[in-house]
């Protein structure tokens, strides 16, 4: 025979942690309206500013890899500003046929960075058929209108 309290107990477990979650609230505050102070210098920038940040810049050589050079090539190109967005700093520029997006969230210290030779992309981190952060829609949107559709964003 099955006892009652113990299935009450058990029905009731669910309510409970729904409930707890709702008190608890979102998992993380949002982004703040300004760069922390370290970075504070960089919006109104040339993306190189942004690459040469000593918080940024060693992380950038290790993930470049191979393609060090042109990246590097393409971040000393033209392009707008370094902008704070969503929590993100981003910006891009471009040199001859190599254009280079880079981004990256000071809370988390995470780097986003994209490379492109002439019309073919040639390196992508986060991986193309990984997440994007849903806060760099809106930037790589300006850097090229077509990628949206080509990555999935969460």
């Amino acid at each position: 025979m099955i006892d009652r309290r113990a299935l009450l107990v058990l029905a009731a477990l669910p309510l409970q942690a729904g409930r707890a979650a709702q008190e608890a609230g979102p998992s993380l505050p949002p982004p703040p309206l300004a760069p922390p102070e370290e970075f504070a210098s960089l919006p109104g920038q040339p993306v190189a500013a942004m690459a040469a940040h000593p918080a940024i810049g060693p992380r950038l050589r290790a993930m470049a890899a191979g393609r060090q050079r042109l990246v590097a090539e393409a971040l000393r190109g033209r392009g707008p500003a370094v902008v704070w967005e969503g929590g993100w700093l981003s910006g891009w520029a471009a040199a001859g046929e190599l254009r280079c997006f880079l981004a990256y969230e000071p809370r988390a210290e995470q780097v986003a960075l994209m490379l492109w030779e002439g019309n073919r992309p040639s390196l992508f981190i986060p991986p193309r058929w990984a997440p994007w952060p849903e806060a760099l829609r809106p930037a790589l949107r300006r850097f090229n209108p077509e990628i949206e559709a080509q990555l999935r964003f969460g």
